[in-house]
């Protein structure tokens, strides 16, 4: 299958599923890089819209850097590495909270069977699981910077659709708001067009360590 089609078929999946546990043992690696991101610009003191913007470019950058690496056929080490990573980050938390569920063993599953089919090299599966874990961090912004201004303007429940399309409460724009009269959905969905721009052109060429010219 192209690589731009996976691409496709796998982030709407995150972005439809993104409320369930289906997707959850992806989110693991957008919200520590999220968060790692935000923690680090907020220390710069930036003004509201200068933070959002380079919490999203750092974003964009590291979601190119790793389908730039998925053209070098590195797809096999970077589903790898970051299930490998998502596994320590939940077994902490899980060990923190002290808390185990049916959810917990759904997450070691995935997460386990992910290190396997590296292992056995099932390259086609590899893919779309790196994908997953790459694709989860533009959807992310896509919620973030789309989404949650997008419900705030039609004044609609954040949760009509859990677990499913789950809105989160904030965004990296929320403190922006409606800056020179102009409203945030506007500012916000702006600049996540142009951030995901790079993102769609290098999905693509990334078959067979095809880099598309």
């Amino acid at each position: 299958m192209r690589s731009d089609l996976r691409a496709l078929i796998v982030s709407i999946l995150l972005f439809l599923l993104w409320g369930t546990v289906l997707t959850y043992p992806f989110r693991i690696i957008s919200d520590i890089t999220s968060q790692a991101t935000e923690a680090v610009v907020g220390k710069m003191h930036l003004p509201a819209i200068a933070f959002a913007v380079l919490v999203l470019l750092i974003i964009t950058g590291i979601t190119c850097l790793m389908l730039f690496l998925g053209r070098m056929e590195s797809s096999d080490a970077i589903a790898l590495c970051l299930s490998v990573l998502a596994c320590i980050v939940y077994c902490v938390r899980v060990f923190k909270s002290r808390t185990f569920s049916i959810e917990s063993v759904f997450v070691a599953v995935v997460l386990a069977g992910t290190i396997v089919l590296v292992l056995l090299r099932k390259t086609e599966w590899t893919r779309y699981i790196a994908d997953a874990f790459i694709l989860v961090l533009p959807v992310r912004m896509c919620y973030e910077c789309v989404m949650n201004p997008l419900y705030r303007l039609l004044k609609t429940d954040l949760y009509k659709l859990s677990p499913f399309i789950t809105v989160p409460q904030t965004g990296i724009f929320s403190k922006v708001g409606n800056l020179l009269h102009v409203d945030l959905l506007v500012w916000s969905g702006f600049f996540f067009i142009l951030s995901i721009l790079p993102v769609i052109y290098l999905s693509g060429g990334r078959k067979e360590g095809k880099i598309r010219r």
